[in-house]
């Protein structure tokens, strides 16, 4: 069997657990527009600790995570400027340009067509293993932020999207109230938060 036939196996299985663990634990869940929120109390200790133990780094690590976010919306802003710059006054790079500038990474987007052959195989393991490792870290560096700060910590979860729950992410759910006490530049550092652990996650 291929490597194909294995990735989409993994993916059928996974598509089956999801449905069977969500029908399970239906009365704990709550709608939210597209998505479909599991609460759980996952983490919460760990996060806890790391944000009170060492409060000195991560009050250092704001100003760096602040500055990254701050440079990060520059670039995408210059980005999306350039973009629009050349989607409307070069028409002639436009008809040549094969990609489209946005593109979904979801499992074997790269069969789509126009894009196959120009990027690596995207296959349903790549995808879980992503997912897992990018929202975890990032939720985590949300968590140990507001810890840093004594935002109180409500619940963390998993989020499906409703139609098609293999399409999935996580969430650190912040005690509004606590948020709304803290200092402008606090809350700007546990927005960053995630963002500059992602960036970090990819040097």
């Amino acid at each position: 069997m291929s490597f194909i036939m294995y990735d989409l196996t993994l993916l059928v299985i996974f598509l089956i657990f999801i449905i069977t663990f969500l029908y399970k634990k239906r009365r704990n869940l709550k709608k939210e527009g597209w998505l479909v929120l599991y609460r759980t109390k996952w983490g919460i200790k760990l996060i806890n600790y790391v944000g009170k133990k060492y409060k000195k780094t991560l009050t250092a690590l704001s100003y760096v995570s602040v500055t990254t976010g701050y440079l990060l919306m520059a670039v995408m802003l210059y980005l999306v400027y350039n973009l629009v710059k050349v989607y409307l006054f070069r028409p002639d790079i436009v008809t040549q340009i094969k990609v489209p500038p946005i593109l979904p990474l979801v499992p074997y987007f790269t069969e789509l067509p126009g894009v196959k052959g120009l990027f690596p195989d995207f296959y349903f393991i790549h995808f879980i293993i992503a997912i897992i490792i990018v929202a975890t870290v990032h939720e985590f560096a949300h968590g140990i932020f507001m810890r840093r700060y004594n935002i109180k910590i409500k619940s963390t979860g998993f989020a499906f999207l409703k139609y098609f729950p293999v399409f999935l992410g996580a969430f650190v759910e912040q005690n509004e109230k606590d948020m709304v006490k803290t200092k402008n530049f606090e809350q700007r550092a546990v927005l960053s938060a995630g963002t500059f652990a992602n960036v970090l996650t990819t040097i």
